[in-house]
């Protein structure tokens, strides 16, 4: 394909109020850029993908997922987060070796991809060597997803803390020798961050040397807070605001249990806070928090988390984040013995949640000004959903019709870095069957050193 590329003929969803929707436009992409955007452009000398009865919007932002549960997916779905600290993570996890990081991280790209996901922060705490890491890197660098790479820690420490072990990781040369071959560069299509076990997981004596750490090296910082909800608050956000550690270089995923007043300190912070519904539900971490973290004064994004207990379709997050809010503040009126009687009791938005799957969690992985809408000078990072499906047909209201039926299935093209990277239908360039063949591979090898039960047994007959 040339460098000059136009999407023909579109409904352009571009999740840029200065753009808006529009129901028949053309968007030109250049140099891996967005060059235009508008009706019928008069340009020549360029590939034509034509996008009628499609539409056209950003691809979509994962602000947290750990790409390695792919080899274990669909096991979670009757397990809740005790169960993942005393069955799978020492039984599993613990077993995983570098080419299992790889395989896994390989898999979850290119699911990732063929559902429309173009961005993903990779919270990777399962870096039981330096090679575990440089292995989950190679995966980013051989395939066409952004990402920002999490560097988290040892399986090994994650299982010690639960057990009342406290460590503090004081060598950062595996962090820095990835740093210094390009994944610091916020202009690279992998960059790098920190995921830090954090104030719930350890002293916040610890947790202050490594937030440290993060800042000497020049990388932002993410980290789970929140994430048990009725057990007692452990006012993770409120010491560290104490602490004068808060700032716009962290990331908070869940706060199901943050308070409104430690809300209000992330938003004068500047920081981002990442809420993954699916997973909050089913493994009950706790309530989601979306609405608040709205309330609060901040934009929530979202994340598909775990595929051992969620899809990793981003567009079920939205829905979920969106139905659960709706539930909660209907549920407020109805115990007040008060109808509901226009959407606007509900607060929560159908384009809001789209905007936690765009430009929220392209703001949330610091990379806002490069993607999560469809905006001049912005990457072309690009998703077409075919609107003839009849679960998206006949697509009376764009943003209801995508954030209520849309789905991976309904991805037709995906462009990254303006590059075509999945059309009609299918992934571009890719053998999806040796994919499957090496997570198969490796998952029987896991589940057997482990001794991990894996699948129920089919019934007979």
């Amino acid at each position: 394909m040339s460098e000059r590329l136009l999407i023909k003929g579109g409904t352009v969803l571009s999740m840029d109020p200065a753009v808006g929707e529009i129901r028949s436009a053309d968007v030109l992409v250049e140099d891996g850029a967005i060059a235009a955007i508008g009706a019928a452009l008069d340009v020549s000398d360029c590939d034509v993908i034509d996008a009628s009865g499609m539409v056209v919007m950003p691809g979509l932002v994962d602000s947290h997922r750990h790409l390695w549960y792919a080899t274990v997916r669909g096991v979670g779905m009757d397990l809740v987060l005790r169960d993942l600290r005393t069955e799978l993570w020492p039984k599993v996890a613990a077993h995983y070796t570098p080419d299992d990081v790889y395989v896994a991280t390989r898999a979850a790209i290119l699911d990732a991809l063929d559902h429309g996901i173009t961005t993903v922060f990779d919270w990777c705490h399962i870096i039981n060597s330096p090679e575990h890491a440089d292995e989950a890197v190679r995966a980013h660098r051989e395939l066409p997803m952004r990402a920002v790479f999490g560097f988290g820690a040892s399986m090994t420490r994650k299982l010690s803390e639960y057990s009342g072990s406290t460590a503090v990781d004081d060598d950062w040369s595996a962090i820095a020798h990835l740093r210094d071959h390009g994944l610091s560069n916020c202009d690279g299509r992998v960059t790098l961050a920190l995921a830090l076990q954090g104030p719930e997981a350890n002293p916040m004596e610890a947790s202050a040397v490594e937030i440290a750490a993060s800042r000497e090296l020049g990388l932002p910082m993410s980290m789970h807070v929140g994430m048990h909800e009725g057990a007692p608050p452990r006012r993770s956000i409120g010491r560290l605001a104490e602490a004068a550690l808060l700032g716009p270089d962290m990331q908070f995923v869940h706060c199901c249990s943050t308070t409104a007043e430690e809300l209000a300190r992330l938003a004068d912070a500047g920081a981002a806070v990442v809420v993954c519904p699916v997973t909050e539900i089913a493994l009950a971490i706790g309530i989601p928090p979306t609405g608040r973290i709205r309330d609060a004064g901040l934009a929530p994004a979202l994340g598909a988390d775990a595929v051992c207990s969620t899809s990793g379709d981003l567009f079920d997050e939205a829905r979920v984040a969106l139905l659960t809010e709706r539930c909660l503040r209907a549920e407020r009126r109805f115990a007040d013995a008060h109808e509901v009687e226009s959407a606007g009791e509900l607060g929560f938005s159908s384009r809001e949640a789209l905007e936690a799957v765009t430009i929220n969690g392209a703001r949330a992985c610091w990379l806002g000004d490069r993607v999560g809408s469809l905006t001049v000078g912005k990457r072309a990072d690009i998703v077409l959903l075919r609107a003839s499906d009849l679960g998206l047909a006949p697509l009376s209201d764009v943003v209801g019709g995508v954030v209520g039926g849309a789905h991976g299935g309904n991805v037709d093209t995906v462009l990254v870095d303006g590059k075509v990277v999945k059309r009609h239908g299918r992934l571009v360039g890719v053998d999806l069957k040796a994919a499957r063949s090496s997570l198969e591979r490796s998952r029987d090898k896991l589940f057997a050193a482990g001794g991990f039960p894996g699948a129920r047994p089919l019934l007979e007959g």
